[in-house]
């Protein structure tokens, strides 16, 4: 899809707000009569009550210009909140959908995208479609309104200084066209550079400690200011060739106004038009060039939109790697056996991760992944999720390939606890609650107790502090583990469940997994050896 075209994209969205958009565009239209009549009650203001020193035509003109100016007011007011409050609900479900369809993409999409790009578009982008959507709309129809009643109008008062107040008009629109082209990719690349800056400011805030502990505060501010002056270049680019791209057709209009003062003046002292009528007709042909001005500068706010549509567009197209059956198979209600049958796997097609794994774990037992880094322990975990598919072989769960079952069922039934636990910036009631939203506070302290953090925790509405940097690592890691426990998986998976723990804390861990989770299928993956004394199986990727 290219050019203008790709607005079509926003059609379905405002689709559902079709009869509130035909009453902004109603009184849109009533507004936009009522501002054709101000400039005729100049005409009758100057000939038929001052020249002619006519007080109660003076009276009346008065009171119409009054008369319109509040109803006309009253009505763009109305059409301004009605279509902000629509524009508003197509920004939300726009963002929505787009924010809906980034759940569904797998990590690696967001291994390979910034952050700050991704957060750029969903946030800014969309903003900037729906700002220039919602004032294109009542732009247009006011401007498009006006210009044709404008020339209808001055056509009848006097067809030859029309045709010179225009006649300079086709040259302006093709200034405006040419500087069109030039424009689309300047702002692409000023978009692109703002992402930029807002995925190294995000990387710089959360890599502080390491910048602190390195020292490289000033190598930072020099990369900082590196990108901030390769933006400020491209965005003094953009600006100069949109002030020129609006400014150069409104002088070439303006050279046609001073061409009606003087063709115009000259028919005046001619006596062949009354002053009243020449007033009358500048007032029009201002207002005339005021709507063609506007309408160029909306062309230049969908040109710039056009480029946010594409970038908005390009995250809709990242196509998941994993397709959700509909509806999908049901799971069994209690704990289900786990079982992996010539699974492979790779992130790169040469690179193999996972080759021919044959597994099993039964209903209810303990089992234990071990093999050192990099050797897929923790893809294990992401395939049983459906974050990732297998490239070859079958994950099965009860006997069901995974590919088969119900998504939300699936992701119901098991549940992972990382290796680096993410914990929201809010309570300890609220992250828990993330496992089970209509836990009770009982519920919530009986997970605690099984990790070992209840009286650690006492106060439930505690704060974790961003990323849950005000606990320990080792806290962090349990408050993950009560969450999932919270959860109530029939299959729970450990990702080095006590890379951060102590002994004591580790017994008091799996104890209480144990105890908690009697039935569920508990996968362990881990490097410890240690281990291997709690598990009924081991899987060995060493």
């Amino acid at each position: 899809m290219s050019g203008l075209k790709r607005f079509a994209f926003c059609l379905p969205y405002l689709k559902p707000h079709f009869s509130g958009l035909l009453i902004v565009v109603l009184i849109s239209l009533a507004s936009t009569a009522l501002s054709l009549v101000q400039p005729y009650l100049t005409k009758m203001l100057i000939d038929e009550a001052l020249l002619k020193k006519d007080i109660p035509a003076l009276l009346t003109v008065a009171g119409l210009m009054v008369l319109t100016s509040i109803v006309s007011f009253g009505f763009n007011v109305a059409a301004g909140y009605l279509y902000t409050r629509i524009s508003t609900k197509v920004l939300f479900a726009m963002r929505s959908d787009l924010l809906s369809h980034l759940h569904r993409l797998s990590p690696r999409f967001y291994a390979e995208w910034k952050t700050g790009d991704i957060l750029s578009r969903l946030n800014n982008d969309i903003s900037e479609i729906q700002r220039v959507v919602a004032d294109a709309l009542l732009s247009v129809l006011g401007n498009v309104g006006f210009l044709v009643g404008s020339v209808v109008i001055l056509l009848g008062m006097d067809a030859r200084l029309f045709a010179v107040g225009v006649a300079v008009l086709p040259v302006a629109i093709g200034v405006s066209w040419w500087f069109r082209r030039l424009l689309v990719e300047k702002v692409r690349e000023v978009r692109e550079k703002s992402a930029d800056i807002g995925s190294f400011l995000l990387n710089t805030l959360l890599g502080h400690r390491v910048i602190t502990a390195f020292d490289a505060t000033g190598r930072e501010a020099a990369q900082f200011s590196l990108r901030n002056n390769g933006y400020v270049d491209a965005l003094l680019k953009m600006q100069l060739i949109s002030y020129s791209g609006s400014g150069l057709p409104g002088l070439l209009l303006a050279l046609s106004t001073a061409a009606v003062f003087w063709v115009g003046g000259m028919q005046v002292i001619a006596a062949t038009m009354t002053v009243g009528t020449l007033v009358a007709f500048l007032a029009y042909h201002t207002r005339l060039l005021a709507p063609v001005q506007g309408l160029m500068g909306m062309y230049t706010s969908l040109v710039t939109a056009q480029v946010s549509l594409e970038r908005v567009e390009k995250l809709f197209s990242v196509k998941p790697e994993v397709v959700y059956p509909d509806p999908g198979r049901s799971l069994a209600e209690l704990g289900v056996d786990v079982e992996l049958r010539g699974v492979c796997f790779s992130y790169l097609t040469d690179r193999p991760v996972l080759e021919d794994v044959n597994w099993t774990v039964k209903r209810g037992e303990i089992g234990l992944v071990l093999g050192p880094s990099g050797r897929g322990k923790s893809t294990l975990a992401d395939l049983l999720l459906r974050f990732y598919d297998p490239r070859e072989g079958t994950v099965l769960m009860g006997g069901i390939d995974l590919r088969t079952i119900n998504i939300q069922a699936l992701r119901r039934a098991v549940c992972v606890v990382e290796q680096s636990p993410w914990l929201f910036p809010v309570s300890i009631a609220e992250n828990l609650r993330y496992g089970d939203e209509g836990a009770s506070e009982e519920e919530l302290r009986a997970a605690l107790r099984s990790v070992g953090l209840d009286e650690t925790f006492a106060d439930l509405n505690a704060q974790v502090g961003e990323r849950g940097l005000a606990v320990s690592a080792g806290q962090r890691q349990r408050l993950a583990i009560a969450r999932a426990l919270l959860r109530k998986p029939q299959v729970i998976v450990l990702d080095e469940p006590t890379a951060a723990l102590d002994e004591a804390s580790e017994r008091l861990v799996t104890d209480g997994l144990r105890r908690h989770l009697p039935t569920a299928t508990i996968i362990v993956i881990t490097h410890r050896v240690k281990l291997r004394e709690i598990a009924d199986t081991i899987l060995d990727l060493g």
